[in-house]
């Protein structure tokens, strides 16, 4: 089950997905990104059969935690209408899904989506809808991702999540190179 500022942010991506075809979400680490994107993958594929939706993630670790938060919406990767795949397996095997045409394409962390091996996706799929994923949707260059997406969508801020309940209270340090500490 989705939260409700979880709900509130599915409503307004299919409503920008009216307009737009590529979305970026932001979201709070601890906020459930993860359950969002597959509870709009589920919606996804209730439409044709023949629809496919890739989940691609920078790190294999993630792959299997997307794997498992998936499955527990019944969407199982044996179905074979959703892949959760890396971007560096995906970069080695372009010809082994290049057959494949994905509906959807779902960027996990998109903050590394202006990678070369990220931007593939754009070149070799154009007509597929695009969603990004993000805690974080800005990069320490500055450069932008409007060549990617082409609306933000943000969530609550973090003093907020934390004020109604949904993440802990926090401190943290930061600590110089080379520091003794």
């Amino acid at each position: 089950m989705l939260r409700n500022y979880q709900h509130n942010i599915k409503h307004s991506l299919i409503t920008e997905w009216g307009r737009h075809h590529n979305v970026m979400v932001q979201m709070p680490t601890g906020t459930g990104k993860t359950h969002l994107l597959a509870a709009v993958i589920n919606d996804h594929l209730k439409g044709e059969q023949d629809q496919c939706v890739w989940i691609v993630a920078h790190r294999r670790e993630l792959v299997e935690q997307i794997e498992d938060t998936v499955a527990r919406y019944g969407i199982s990767k044996e179905d074979g209408r959703v892949k959760v795949i890396s971007i560096q397996w995906l970069s080695r095997h372009w010809e082994d899904v290049k057959t494949e045409k994905p509906s959807l394409i779902v960027i996990d962390e998109a903050h590394h989506a202006l990678a070369e091996t990220y931007q593939e996706l754009w070149l070799r799929y154009p007509e597929a809808k695009k969603l990004g994923m993000t805690a974080t949707p800005c990069r320490l260059n500055r450069k932008g991702f409007t060549d990617l997406f082409d609306t933000l969508i943000t969530s609550d801020c973090i003093a907020d999540f934390i004020r109604q309940g949904w993440l802990s209270p926090f401190d943290y340090v930061s600590i110089r190179p080379n520091s003794e500490d």
